[in-house]
């Protein structure tokens, strides 16, 4: 990254163009942004405020870290594990390798499962448990967004709760969601008293084992391979939820779950097949894909 001979230093533009042409040269997605998003943290500020400091000539120190941090971009490291955060359901949540970054997807099982609480009788404050919360980016947007739930979130691997304790933190929302770690329904199987749950949600692994070295590299090389695949078809958990799920949840409670877009019909077979679930509603993201399963267990 050599800046031009009659350009002895380079502003914020030049960089912001330079490096957006380089990305684009080397096949890295959203090239712009992911320049806006690595110069605004090296200069610690929005990138709105890079276009009111566009002739500004950064510091050599953070020409430096930038220019680092362009290197790894290319090589394809995701944007989120470089700068350390994700923005999700409008929130700002620390992220790590040890955690899957959220994706927008996400945020439609999140507006659906709100939806389902607000709209229910007698779910004004409602019992609430994430099977494999990651960074807790689903756990948390469920507190923030609904006063009186009171959530429990699982995951098997202990870094992973780390972070989501931290933006649990940040987020003031500690104290209304409880960590267990632990695989899927297991640790809160064994809790005593035992907990029924109005609603359960979940975004699992969903990918084929054979598939996942076939992703985009920002994935295959860079995101934790445990939150990632998921048995020889993708639907291994589902089967383990459908079946271990009815015992936690409580007369007329829900079951939501995200699938891939071309995973809905099968994954509602598997829920229906359980024989525990009276009712289905598959679910389409803001693109019309099939996102979501919904079942409910009999009011009695």
């Amino acid at each position: 990254m050599n800046a031009p001979a009659s350009c002895p230093a380079w502003s914020i533009g030049e960089l912001l163009q330079w490096t957006t042409d380089f990305f684009s040269r080397h096949g890295v997605e959203e090239p712009r942004l992911s320049a806006e998003l690595l110069l605004g943290h090296v200069l610690d500020c929005s990138r709105l405020a890079l276009y009111t400091r566009f002739e500004r000539i950064p510091s050599p120190r953070q020409v430096a870290a930038f220019r680092e941090l362009v290197q790894r971009r290319k090589e394809r490291v995701p944007v989120a594990y470089l700068i350390g955060k994700a923005w999700f359901f409008s929130l700002e949540l620390d992220v790590s390798p040890a955690v899957l970054i959220p994706r927008p997807e996400t945020e439609t099982l999140v507006e659906q499962a709100i939806r389902l609480v607000r709209n229910t009788t007698g779910w004004e404050a409602p019992e609430i448990l994430d099977l494999g919360t990651g960074s807790g980016c689903i756990a948390i947007a469920l507190a923030k967004n609904l006063p009186g739930a009171r959530i429990v979130a699982v995951d098997i691997s202990s870094s992973a709760l780390d972070i989501a304790r931290k933006n649990a933190q940040m987020l003031g929302v500690r104290d209304r969601v409880r960590w267990l770690e632990g695989d899927l329904c297991e640790p809160v199987q064994s809790l005593s008293p035992p907990v029924r749950f109005h609603l359960i949600v979940s975004n699992p692994p969903y990918i084929p084992a054979d598939q996942v070295d076939a992703l985009m590299p920002e994935v295959s090389r860079h995101e934790p391979r445990l939150a990632l695949e998921a048995g020889p078809d993708g639907l291994a958990f589902y089967r383990r939820i459908a079946t271990s799920a009815p015992g936690l949840l409580r007369p007329a409670g829900a079951l939501l779950v995200e699938t891939a877009f071309d995973q809905a019909v099968a994954v509602e077979a598997i829920l229906l097949a359980a024989g525990h679930y009276d009712s289905s509603r598959i679910i389409r993201d803001d693109a019309g894909r099939e996102r979501c399963v919904l079942v409910r267990l009999a009011a009695c």
